[in-house]
């Protein structure tokens, strides 16, 4: 059967096998200029590009087989009303456009609103303590007192507090998952899912039968924090995926937020992490809308997340201890997380952390793969 000639069922097919991925499709992209013409450019076209160096073949297979699957794939997005955007849609979140590995498509029940790109994400464990259900469910409130969107990732504990409490408030809410639409996760949220999507949009870039595989949500993250101006985190472990959240966040140049909690409290550790390495603290939405709002009105205005970002950069020089011996570890090639670890002599989590305080003074970037470089404001320190 023929591929597609039709530059969105294409997109679609790409989309089917994993694998390949966002970021290599980006790289297709680059290349060919559409999804149509990289599936018509020979096998060898395929392999000069990084990531496809001996994969080539095998990917272009299973694309093959996959051909029946965008028809198939279609009518079950239509059986529940479920749409399929991809970047030439104008509904497609402004937020992902700019991703080195956006998505090829997203699936959206519901109805994204353009002012959900001038959103916050909440975010926070799934085993918050009390203290961190109510702060979750106040600054919901209060942000959608404000009329902002409230962005999370509809997991369990915090996540799923923050959405209900927009709701019981009458707001707007936006869900990103890390499974396929016909496959929720977790289960018992498919209620709650179902009110995000009549009063907001509950989004994800996995195939409607995809399962809540672990991979999946270091991914979700990312468009979490893309559709959000700030993210904000409630509570959270030392190695959680709320951190992962804001430092993708900080990659992205969104402000990142901490709410302070109990010293005595492990959810707290998080939260405080991040204060110590230069996040704002914050006990109101209205610290965090003092901070954001111009950044939102110049986004309204029409620069471009890239122009605004440029204005707000601002280097901090009081860094931790680990920050810095992470910034030794540094260097201009492409290091991984792990490999940083090891040359500072800290923990993966401590490193992580001192990578979250050096990206948001500027003094380190993040590139595909989980790889990290010294950025040029650093050489000049």
């Amino acid at each position: 059967m023929p591929f597609p000639t039709d530059e969105r069922d294409a997109r679609l097919l790409f989309n089917s096998h994993e694998p390949l991925g966002p970021v290599r499709f980006s790289l297709l992209m680059e290349r060919f200029g559409s999804a149509v013409e990289a599936l018509q450019a020979p096998v060898k076209e395929w392999e000069c590009l990084e990531g496809f160096l001996g994969k080539s073949t095998e990917f272009r297979r299973a694309l093959e087989k996959s051909v029946p699957w965008v028809a198939e794939e279609k009518k079950r997005a239509d059986n529940q009303k479920i749409r399929i955007l991809c970047s030439l849609d104008s509904e497609y979140p402004d937020g992902f456009r700019p991703l080195r590995d956006a998505p090829p498509v997203v699936y959206v029940s519901g109805a994204l609103s353009p002012v959900d790109s001038l959103g916050v994400a909440v975010v926070g464990t799934r085993r918050p303590t009390p203290y961190g259900v109510s702060v979750a469910e106040r600054l919901s409130r209060e942000f959608t007192k404000a009329g902002v969107t409230v962005v999370s990732g509809l997991a369990r504990g915090v996540d799923g507090v923050a959405h209900n409490a927009v709701l019981v408030a009458g707001g707007r809410t936006v869900a990103i998952l890390g499974s396929g639409l016909s496959r929720l996760y977790p289960p018992e949220h498919r209620t709650l899912a179902e009110k995000i999507s009549a009063k907001g949009a509950v989004i994800s870039e996995f195939p409607l039968t995809a399962g809540p595989d672990a991979s999946h949500f270091p991914r979700r993250n990312r468009l979490i924090a893309a559709l959000s101006v700030g993210v904000v985190v409630v509570e959270a472990e030392e190695q959680s995926g709320a951190l992962i959240t804001a430092r993708l966040a900080a990659e992205q140049g969104r402000d990142v937020f901490a709410v302070p909690g109990s010293i005595f409290s492990p959810m707290s550790r998080g939260p405080h992490l991040l204060i110590k390495q230069g996040v704002k603290a914050v006990d109101c939405a209205a610290d965090v809308l003092d901070d954001i709002g111009v950044f939102q009105d110049l986004l309204r205005s029409g620069l471009s997340r890239s122009k605004v970002r440029g204005q707000k950069k601002e280097l901090n020089p009081l860094l931790s201890p680990d920050a810095r011996k992470v910034l030794d570890a540094l260097s201009l090639d492409p290091t991984g997380l792990n490999d940083l670890a090891r040359r500072s002599g800290l923990s993966v989590a401590q490193t992580s952390a001192g990578l979250l305080s050096l990206e948001l003074c500027d003094w380190a970037r993040a590139l595909p793969g989980q790889r990290f470089v010294r950025s040029e404001s650093s050489l000049e320190r």
